[in-house]
């Protein structure tokens, strides 16, 4: 796959704060201040876990806009740079820190190919002769900066590279596999890691770098007793980094509002100066119980989506400030969970409160949350995140459901383009969009991840279950066989398959309830409202369509792997809906015109549409919650396979890239009196630039 061109400008979004960023009194904003530090002084680590050039490409933007001290056009007048040139290493240069790397994450894939600066090497070295800091930053990069191999994200071989994985020689799976064994073995969790290959002569081994502050003892060593591979675990990997975030929420410490708030950071600071992640545990147990606080954040080692093998995770930090007038609007949903429970297709009248044996007795409603991004540091720009992933602390301490609305309301563009509909209903498909985003993401998040109980043996002979009056599976009509054995969990069982499956039930959830009127009534729609509660349903059958094909640009043909999850489940649900909808959902293309439509039979939603989504849901719910991995992967495994006609659609469908999605982001600053003022900028390459440099990274 050739390296994507940053040549088209991608316009730059401004997520709006400043109106509830003033309402905040002084300690609010102190508080908030100093997690905004925090999370940005994390970005280090999101290039360093992207590629090993990655800080180097910062420091070489950071050297040039030193070099011509943020007046960019006189590169042009003084070293005689083409302005086309300039332009597009702007443009470069506005991606690569938008997504904090040089291999891209969009919204409907989080493994991007890798992108280069669309212009000359010779071009490049004439920028950077404007200063010997900025000459001496880009001949440490510009190999790697300028080559467009490897060309994506994955595990390494010649064209695919992943920095979770650095070192002599390229790592192999069974590698990986081997220092997996060793690390569980010995406790030590994956999410905080990168493992470095070192090899010697002959001789190979094999370094796991621990995140942490620094150092807190000395390398301790394992050996695989399977393949006699050696193993060192060291600490004081993104030291530097670390350090500086633990200095930050140190401060904050200072302005918390409650003692839930003290125990989140301290129990933070631990885990990143020691990199023991059961302090993070012990953080995650305290974060979840401070509900709807006035200033959120999320920080840590969060997702494990661009590891390949998909256990190390990136990391992530958000500080985001609440607006409870939006908050309550949703109030309704959660008040009304169980009652929508009891719609979902394996619920059972009489048994367990109508939601049958596959449900809680007791559903654990997250809090849910609606808030504005003041800093977010990641390589993407979530639209609404449920966490945390550790099953148990949800299932014991519960969980947070957070819409960041100012990323949001992004999606109601109507600039950005719409390949996959028919002409005719191009406009009110966008009309209609942001609504049914909006009212899909709220569900996937409540009762898509909130529903479900994993059957298991917790300890010998313990179970959450009834053993001696087994609950019947709904799929079978017989007694359940199968469950979790004590120390399995939903990851180990079904191991690369559980991202992805799991996405996959939280949207079929969302997209089910989504196609009922009582639900929708919720959110304000009816059959008498503007928008139509039966226009909604139309459009977002519509929708699950779109979404299904716009996946397909994360599917790599050549290895014939997702790259992401969440496509991978878009995809599986569009092509069911294609087998098993009774004509609900069509597709057409034409090779001649590169085009693909998706197209809804409006009158077959109630009678073939819904039924269908509800099977699907059904299966892989049971199967999820019984263990039954052999069954799921049968089913779903032949869902993601891109063939005929659909590999027509993938080729049709990478040939029109969607825009990326660039971000301008404020900063927060001390005044002379104490007090703390927000600094915006222009919603240009030029102000992502800035915003970087004044961050002082």
């Amino acid at each position: 796959m050739a390296a994507a061109s940053s040549r088209q400008e991608t316009p730059t979004q401004q997520l709006a704060i400043k109106d509830l960023f003033e309402v905040l009194s002084t300690r609010e904003k102190l508080y908030a201040h100093h997690l905004a530090q925090a999370a940005w002084n994390g970005s280090r680590i999101i290039l360093r876990q992207t590629s090993p050039e990655g800080t180097g490409i910062f420091d070489f933007i950071i050297e040039l806009h030193k070099a011509c001290g943020g007046q960019w056009d006189s590169l042009v007048e003084l070293q005689g740079v083409d302005p086309h040139d300039l332009t597009a290493f702007l443009e470069f240069a506005g991606l690569f820190l938008s997504g904090l790397g040089n291999y891209f994450r969009s919204s409907s894939g989080r493994r991007g190919p890798k992108v280069v600066p669309p212009i000359s090497r010779d071009a490049l070295l004439n920028m950077a002769s404007s200063s010997p800091e900025a000459a001496a930053a880009l001949e440490k990069i510009i190999k790697p900066l300028t080559s467009p191999l490897p060309s994506s994200l994955g595990f390494p071989d010649e064209n695919n590279q992943s920095n979770y994985y650095p070192g002599e020689g390229q790592i192999t799976k069974d590698e990986i596999a081997a220092v997996a064994r060793v690390m569980e073995e010995n406790s030590i969790e994956p999410e905080n890691t990168r493992i470095h290959k070192r090899t010697i002569g002959q001789s190979v081994s094999f370094d796991v770098l621990q995140a942490s502050s620094g150092p807190t003892s000395g390398p301790r060593e394992f050996v695989d007793n399977a393949s006699g591979i050696a193993v060192r675990l060291e600490s004081g990997d993104h030291a530097a980094e670390m350090s500086k975030i633990c200095f930050h929420l140190s401060k904050a410490a200072n302005y918390v509002s409650n003692p839930t708030q003290a125990e989140f950071l301290t129990n933070c600071i631990q885990c990143f100066r020691s990199g023991n992640l059961e302090a993070y545990r012990a953080a995650q147990k305290a974060w979840v119980t401070d509900v709807s606080p006035r200033v959120e954040t999320i920080l840590g080692f969060v997702e494990p989506y661009r590891d390949p093998y998909g256990v190390r995770a990136e990391w992530e930090s958000a500080v985001c400030i609440s607006d409870p007038g939006e908050t309550d609007k949703l109030r309704t949903l959660v008040d009304d969970a169980t009652k929508f429970i009891r719609m979902l297709p394996w619920a059972m009248p009489g048994v367990n409160d109508g939601k049958g044996p596959f449900e809680a007795s007791l559903f654990q409603a997250p809090d849910f949350t609606i808030v504005h991004s003041l800093a977010f540091c990641s390589s993407y720009v979530w639209e609404a995140v449920n966490l945390p992933n550790y099953s148990d602390i949800r299932e014991t301490c519960g969980s947070k459901n957070i819409v960041f609305a100012n990323r949001m309301s992004l999606n109601s563009n109507r600039h950005r383009p719409c390949y996959f509909v028919r002409p005719a209903e191009v406009q009110s498909f966008l009309a209609y969009n942001p609504s049914i985003r909006f009212i899909v993401t709220a569900i996937h998040e409540l009762l898509g991840h909130g529903t479900g109980k994993l059957l298991t043996e917790v300890s010998a002979g313990k179970y959450n279950f009834d053993k001696e009056s087994m609950p019947i599976n709904p799929l079978t009509g017989q007694p359940v066989e199968t469950w979790y054995q004590p120390g399995q969990t939903w990851t180990s069982v079904f191991e690369k398959l559980a991202t992805s499956v799991e996405e996959c039930r939280a949207m079929l959830v969302s997209y089910y309830l989504a196609d009922n009127k009582e639900v929708l009534s919720v959110f304000g729609y009816t059959d008498t409202t503007a928008i139509s509660a039966e226009d909604l349903i139309y459009y977002t059958y519509l929708h699950v369509g779109v979404e299904g094909i716009q996946a397909l640009r994360t599917f790599n043909a050549r290895d014939m792997v997702w790259g992401q999850p969440h496509a991978r489940a878009n995809f599986a649900i569009l092509k069911h809906l294609l087998l098993d909808g009774g004509g609900v959902i069509s597709v057409k293309h034409d090779q001649e015109t590169a085009t693909v439509e998706v197209s809804v039979d409006r009158s077959k939603i109630s009678s073939h549409g819904r039924p269908s989504l509800g099977r699907m849901l059904r299966c892989i719910h049971i199967w999820r919650c019984i263990a039954d991995v052999e069954s799921c992967k049968s089913f779903y495994e032949p869902l993601s396979v891109v063939d005929g006609d659909y590999e027509t659609w993938r080729r049709i469908v990478v040939s029109k890239p969607e825009p990326g999605w660039k971000f301008v982001q404020p900063n927060t600053v001390i005044k002379d009196d104490g007090g703390v003022e927000l600094v915006l900028y222009k919603e240009s390459n030029q102000g992502i630039i800035q915003s970087f440099v004044d961050r002082n990274l």
